[in-house]
């Protein structure tokens, strides 16, 4: 079947690709078509058609999906993340094809603030935490920084650890800690002087704060985190299924 089709330049076909989405007027997320359909409306061959994917997908625009429902989908260059997901940023920038990594800023044990013993509900007369802060890089691009308050008699020796890997995995794999469960708050702040140093950035830059609390399969509170990402580098998603909680603040109808 593909030796009736003729052969066309990678870099036309590329500009086709671009040209469709442009004419579709195709939003970040949409999907474009299957390799199949598109390699028949352009008269090619699918390893031409696939050569040309590969570049896009290198440069981010779009993203290939296997398996039912897959496809070929539009992407900008952003990492897209769910809301209240505990699956690990590494895992989820991995699934978009880009390269997560992390450089330590900040590792100590220090003894729980008042706010952490709330939101950590921890006990004792007085109790410790891990603080640690990291500096997230996607395709050695800063993308966030990432502060993190751990229980430290859930997690002994956690510091002795490679805090360059994925803590939830780390939870698991060496602490038989599973987080199951996420409450986060978002919201869009300037970045400040010390914020905008750390991801190199100028002071006032955009950002997107969360504000995190994880909590494991026996229901403990087992991270509190704040994570800033530059906002032109990331877009947030939730997917609504069934009932919808109204919001936490009502206007009263007018009678």
């Amino acid at each position: 079947m593909d030796g009736s089709r003729h052969r066309m330049p990678v870099s036309e076909i590329i500009y086709r690709v671009r040209s469709l989405i442009r004419d579709r007027e195709l939003e970040p997320g949409e999907k474009l078509g299957s390799e199949r359909g598109l390699s028949a409306d352009f008269g090619i061959s699918r390893s031409d058609l696939r050569v040309a994917l590969a570049s896009l997908e290198s440069t981010h625009e779009v993203i290939r999906k296997i398996g039912r429902g897959g496809g070929i989908v539009v992407a900008d260059r952003r990492l897209e993340r769910n809301f209240n997901t505990s699956e690990s940023l590494p895992v989820i920038a991995r699934r978009q094809g880009f390269t997560l990594s992390s450089v330590v800023l900040r590792a100590v044990i220090t003894p729980a603030s008042p706010s952490d013993v709330r939101l950590l509900e921890l006990a004792g007369p007085s109790p410790m935490i891990y603080d640690v802060t990291r500096l997230r890089l996607i395709d050695g691009e800063p993308l966030s920084v990432e502060a993190s308050r751990l229980p430290a008699d859930l997690f002994p020796q956690f510091l002795m650890r490679d805090l360059t890997e994925p803590f939830y995995t780390m939870f698991e794999r060496y602490y038989d800690v599973h987080p199951v469960a996420v409450d986060e708050t978002m919201e869009t702040i300037a970045a400040d002087a010390d914020i905008a140093s750390k991801l190199g950035a100028a002071p006032g830059t955009p950002l997107v704060r969360i504000r995190r609390i994880a909590r494991d399969a026996l229901d403990r509170p087992c991270e509190r985190a704040v994570d800033c990402y530059l906002a032109d580098r990331i877009r947030f998603t939730m997917h609504h299924s069934g009932y919808v909680r109204l919001s936490a603040t009502r206007t009263p109808v007018p009678r």
